[in-house]
């Protein structure tokens, strides 16, 4: 009789070894599975990445051809068609090239004298007022705030400048930059840009690591096309309709035979129908995985192109 309460927790303490046990091989299995699956996740996202780094070697390949094929850049170019969807194994890439010298480049502002600086500031005041981004007074502030961000002095631009003592008093406090812009996105720093002019603006601009560089205007946006001219021109519409088929061949092209500009209201000299700046933006899907390249390249006007720099954000 004395043996019952023993056989009785043998059989407890074997049901809680076998419970103990299924937890134990429970949690192994999950733990497996888990880490399979990190496995499996990582192998798609280098899988991803080495396909987007393929992508920009292909790239800079066509920029390299496009120079040898063309005297001008242009919608019509091969690196100007959008990729939506190039069926990869297991998943698929989409992308395209921005032509960068289709934007305003912010660091013209820095321009070496005052007279270059003021026909910078000129358009860039156009473009803010006639986006409907800032009013006239408002957008020489911002033009002149830009510009001592950007240059190299720490004296004012006029009135509206703001160098250090404009922003020490902030909380917290900084200094500008005194170089050029590297980023769009350092706007948000500069005296007088909120939150929703910079949202408004910066795919108007960009961020070229030069200043004096010309706007490419078989590729920029109308309203950057208007700005480049003191007074609004009506025959900008029809240009830009047209010239995805028929690209200005060059700038002298535009004041002549097509005369969307005058000499009297638009320099030449601010103008290109070639450029050196692009941008690449591609996005890779393998598996689970997704990964996004943002690279920025510079070509030469002979050689090959070179990547300036890449980026998993825009900016």
């Amino acid at each position: 009789m004395m043996r019952r309460p023993q056989s009785g927790i043998a059989l407890i303490t074997a049901v809680l070894v076998v419970a103990l046990a299924a937890i134990a091989s429970a949690a192994i299995l999950s733990s497996t599975q888990i880490a399979i699956r990190r496995t499996a996740n990582l192998q798609d996202s280098e899988r991803a990445w080495w396909y987007a780094d393929g992508v920009e070697s292909w790239v800079k390949s066509i920029l390299e051809r496009d120079l040898e094929d063309n005297q001008t850049d242009s919608y019509a170019d091969a690196w100007a068609h959008p990729v939506d969807y190039l069926p990869i194994d297991e998943g698929f890439i989409r992308g395209q090239v921005i032509d960068l010298q289709g934007l305003y480049n912010l660091n013209n502002l820095a321009a070496a004298t005052p007279a270059e600086f003021k026909k910078q500031q000129e358009i860039f005041v156009r473009l803010l007022s006639r986006a409907e981004i800032a009013d006239e007074f408002q957008a020489h502030a911002l033009a002149a705030a830009i510009r001592d961000w950007a240059d190299a002095d720490s004296e004012p631009t006029g009135f509206d400048g703001a160098e250090d003592t404009e922003y020490l008093g902030i909380d917290p406090p900084y200094r500008v930059a005194n170089r050029l812009f590297t980023s769009v996105s350092e706007l948000l720093a500069v005296k007088g840009v909120t939150p929703e002019i910079y949202a408004r603006l910066a795919n108007l601009v960009t961020a070229l690591p030069e200043t004096g560089v010309p706007i490419n205007v078989n590729t920029a946006p109308p309203v950057l096309l208007q700005a480049l001219a003191a007074q609004p021109r009506p025959e900008i519409e029809q240009f830009v309709r047209e010239r995805a088929e028929k690209p200005a061949a060059s700038v002298s092209e535009l004041f002549n035979e097509r005369a969307l500009y005058t000499a009297q209201d638009a320099d030449q000299s601010l103008m290109s129908v070639t450029s050196r700046y692009f941008m690449l933006r591609a996005e890779v899907f393998v598996g689970s995985s997704r990964v996004a390249l943002y690279s920025w390249y510079f070509r030469p006007r002979s050689g090959i192109p070179v990547v300036l720099g890449r980026s998993i954000d825009t900016q």
